[in-house]
């Protein structure tokens, strides 16, 4: 039998060896094999982690979405989702109605997470067409810290909320702008507002960047009227129609679904028709709280389940203030398009959500969620290691905040109750919890000021980075360093005038 040598051993495997910065790399299937894994991993976590916490709550509407669908906003009880996602609730419903399957916990809870599951996967493959163009492995890099993001897991697998799915969408909508596709952006805009109510919140954001991508940059010195053409008028006609069509063969069949029904007589035909669109209203006074469980400045000042109509100055209530600050960060996204010297809607998106979830009234635990996603796709997009590190410290503050509260919604439900009858735990030390539960509990405020803090602190250098991008020339060093060369250059000057 011949021996080979090393030589010839290294070129006979030649073919097999793998290098990032050639062609031959795998990246296609190196891409499915992430997907496929992050899907995997979602979908055990999910079987095995039984939630009834909100939950229970979508399955019920989802049974109840069986009986006159489309007239759903009209008697599904307490039903506050526009009506994109009820499709896939009624298939939901449809599951859980086989007995094999909702009368199977483990199934039942695959059912209502299958799709946030499936979606926060996919979101891999949209982070990676991102770089696709730019730097592949930076692409592959974003898309295996997002299969691993501990956030995103917790929400979709253990918790079963649409949050990722609403993230889905975002990022879908902001690589169809980032590839000037207006028409898609439209379509993807008023289906990811049909998913869910806070997809309106980058509004701003997407209104700014089509008028950048149609009509040039908006800046009062770059801009001319003259400058705008029948082609650039019928490409922003084109984008308000497909969000306008998209609305209406989403929102058309439930509005008169509701307007025909025979639930509320008591109603007019105009209050029934328009109920599908009064979920807005509705959703937003469901909670008239100045926070929720969500980790920002209120509740670091002790403000978590007050009222937001507490007054802190005559005449002048809690939400008022996070209504002017809302107005602010709006403003904030128009003088970044006017005014910045760089442009990433990425960027400006992650900055107006920022200001919305740690300024505003009336947020939950889960909103700040949606930064995630802009995060990994301002670091795909401008390659700067210091995001990595904003995304990954965010990730850390976010799966905390989510994971308290619905810790303790488990707690306070006595889930060890179920130890006290067994016989293989009989430690007197163990009974003492069996009967109070965990200590942590009554701590519980502590750790949320903790987390809010950190949150406050990850906020300002967020936003000082953020600032810095778009105004600051050097805005790639380090603001030590230009803050350390600006005091010397003054400590400088006064010693010149001195002399």
């Amino acid at each position: 039998m011949k021996v080979l040598n090393e030589r010839e051993c290294g070129r006979g495997f030649s073919d097999f060896r793998l290098d990032g910065r050639k062609d031959n790399f795998p990246y296609a299937m190196t891409m499915a094999y992430i997907v496929m894994f992050a899907f995997l991993i979602r979908l055990v976590t999910a079987a095995s982690y039984l939630n009834s916490y909100d939950t229970e709550w979508n399955i019920m509407w989802a049974v109840q979405l069986g009986k006159d669908f489309f007239s759903a906003h009209m008697h599904v009880s307490s039903l506050d989702y526009p009506p994109l996602y009820l499709y896939p609730l009624y298939a939901v419903g449809r599951l859980v109605s086989v007995e094999s399957i909702g009368g199977y916990p483990p199934f039942r809870m695959l059912a209502i997470k299958f799709i946030p599951c499936l979606t926060d996967s996919l979101t891999c493959v949209v982070l990676y067409r991102l770089a696709s163009r730019r730097n592949r492995q930076i692409g592959q890099l974003a898309a295996m810290l997002w299969a691993i993001n501990p956030a995103g897991i917790f929400n979709c697998a253990c918790w079963g909320q649409t949050d990722c799915v609403l993230m889905f969408m975002a990022s879908l909508l902001i690589l169809a702008l980032d590839e000037k596709r207006v028409i898609a952006s439209g379509v993807l805009w008023a289906a990811m507002c049909s998913v869910k109510l806070q997809g309106l919140y980058l509004t701003p954001v997407i209104g700014m960047e089509v008028l950048t991508i149609c009509f040039g940059r908006l800046s009062p010195k770059a801009f001319s009227f003259s400058d705008i053409t029948k082609s650039s008028v019928k490409r922003f006609t084109g984008f308000l129609c497909a969000a306008a069509g998209t609305l209406a063969v989403i929102y058309l069949p439930f509005m008169l679904g509701s307007g025909f029904s025979a639930y509320h007589p008591e109603m007019s035909f105009t209050e029934r028709f328009f109920k599908p669109l009064t979920v807005y209203s509705e959703g937003l006074a469901k909670y008239p709280y100045i926070t929720l469980n969500a980790d920002n400045i209120y509740m670091l000042l002790g403000k978590n389940g007050v009222n937001d109509e507490l007054r802190f100055f005559p005449g002048v209530s809690v939400h008022t203030l996070g209504s002017l600050f809302l107005l602010l960060a709006m403003a904030l996204v128009v003088a970044v398009y006017l005014f910045g010297r760089r442009h990433s809607p990425w960027l400006a998106a992650f900055m107006f959500m920022e200001c919305v979830f740690m300024l505003t009234c009336r947020q939950h635990e889960r909103y700040q969620i949606l930064t995630l996603v802009l995060l990994m796709g301002a670091f795909v997009r401008h390659a700067d290691r210091r995001l990595l590190t904003l995304f990954s410290l965010h990730s850390v503050v976010i799966f905390f905040n989510q994971f308290r509260v619905l810790s303790l919604v488990r707690e306070n439900s006595g889930w060890w109750h179920y130890y006290r009858g067994t016989r293989t735990v009989n430690s007197e030390l163990m009974q003492n919890v069996y009967r109070s539960g965990a200590d942590w509990v009554d701590s519980t405020g502590v750790f949320s000021r903790v987390n809010a803090l950190m949150n406050v602190c990850l906020f300002i250098a967020s936003m000082v980075f953020v600032i810095r991008f778009f105004v600051d020339e050097d805005s790639g060093r380090p603001l030590s360093v230009c803050l350390r060369e600006r005091l010397e250059r003054q400590t400088e000057k006064s010693a010149d005038s001195f002399e």
